[in-house]
């Protein structure tokens, strides 16, 4: 893996130790509200795994920063025999609406499908997160069906390599 990509407007970088701290600080509860994560305290927990597998080549995980070099976001997608959902991804709430969310996609897909091997990616969204919803839409996801989440409903996207 890179340990950093480029696109106009973001710059994504390899999840890594000196990241945490920037990372928790912008992962709102919000956020958090979104993802079902409790605290930041089990996103921290759930990082230093991640960080292990990133090392093993296990994830592929990578920060989002904006122009000015803030940390923003994360985008990381899981191996898709330990978990239904591939996808897991977020953007500070400040951060909504402004494209870096489907920049990141689009300078990461092509890159995570080219390391993986992978004909396609998926991803499980809640049907009230209509925000998450419409962003995969716009990269290019599609709906195939309908999967019974930890906390409801949720659509069943897929995303195809090119």
């Amino acid at each position: 893996m890179e340990s950093e990509l480029k696109g106009d407007h973001i710059t994504l970088r390899i999840l890594s130790p000196e990241n945490i701290s920037e990372y928790i600080k912008q992962f709102s509860p919000e956020v958090r509200k979104f993802l079902h994560v409790t605290s930041a305290l089990a996103e921290l927990t759930y990082l230093h795994e991640a960080i292990k597998k990133v090392v093993a080549q296990k994830t592929f995980f990578y920060c989002i920063f904006n122009q000015s070099n803030v940390l923003v976001g994360a985008l990381e997608i899981r191996d898709a025999e330990q978990y239904p959902g591939q996808l897991y991804a977020w953007l500070n709430e400040r951060y909504w609406g402004t494209g870096i969310f489907q920049e990141s996609l689009a300078v990461a897909v092509p890159v995570y499908f080219q390391w993986s091997s992978m004909a396609y990616l998926n991803a499980h969204v809640d049907i009230d997160n209509k925000r998450s919803y419409c962003a995969l839409k716009k990269v290019g996801f599609t709906d195939v069906g309908w999967y019974n989440g930890p906390y409801g409903k949720q659509y069943d996207m897929i995303l195809r390599k090119q």
